[in-house]
């Protein structure tokens, strides 16, 4: 049985999310659906980024991810499928699977382009959810897109080591309040190499 994750910054509220989901069962009535989350804060790439990063290898090779966080497609943000770690994901190219794909290089990258049979304003439900089903199928990348060899880097995103210090800022709060940054512990081990050290936050240090 087919896997398809959503991953979106539809809230709760509203249908977004219950209509995403019934598409999928009009074409899969079979498939199994999990939300990995739908309460990413508006437009966050690198929040959902940080989400999906930590939960999708915990399901099984072959599981499809649909990433709904800014999909408006226009020339500078279009649609992307890529089969990275045995994994699908369906998202916009807008810099979020350049974080998700910063330790492992994808296996393949296809522009979608079948946007000229649907006239859509909804693009998760209308054209992910289509990538998503063809997919669960048995279908090919190569079947919805192009294949292209790159996708857009957001290295601002990044944490900035500069000479005796690493400058990185709070990517995200979980509901217990932790909050989680992008400094990576093996970027810290590196530059610290066991040596005293003390965190700024603003106008406060911790030793």
């Amino acid at each position: 049985m087919a896997i398809i994750t959503l991953t979106t910054d539809f809230g709760e509220k509203d249908y977004f999310a219950g209509a995403t989901k019934g598409a999928i069962y009009s074409e899969l009535p079979d498939v199994k659906i999990v939300d990995i989350s739908h309460t990413v804060s508006p437009f966050n790439i690198p929040e959902a980024a940080y989400i999906i990063q930590n939960a999708y290898n915990s399901f099984p090779k072959g599981t499809i991810h649909i990433i709904g966080i800014d999909s408006e497609i226009n020339p500078e943000n279009k649609h992307i499928g890529i089969k990275l770690d045995d994994h699908y994901f369906i998202c916009a190219n807008n810099g979020i699977m350049s974080m998700i794909c910063s330790e492992i290089a994808p296996e393949k990258i296809v522009e979608i382009n079948i946007h000229d049979k649907i006239q859509t304003s909804f693009p998760v439900l209308d054209v992910f959810v289509k990538v998503a089903c063809h997919l669960a199928k048995g279908g090919l990348l190569n079947v919805i897109g192009k294949e292209i060899k790159a996708i857009k880097e957001v290295n601002e995103l990044q944490a900035i080591v500069q000479e005796n210090h690493i400058k990185g800022y709070v990517i995200y709060i979980d509901h217990l309040g932790n909050a989680v940054t992008n400094i990576s512990k093996k970027m810290f081990l590196e530059m610290g190499k066991a040596r005293p050290y003390e965190i700024k936050f603003k106008n406060k240090s911790i030793a």
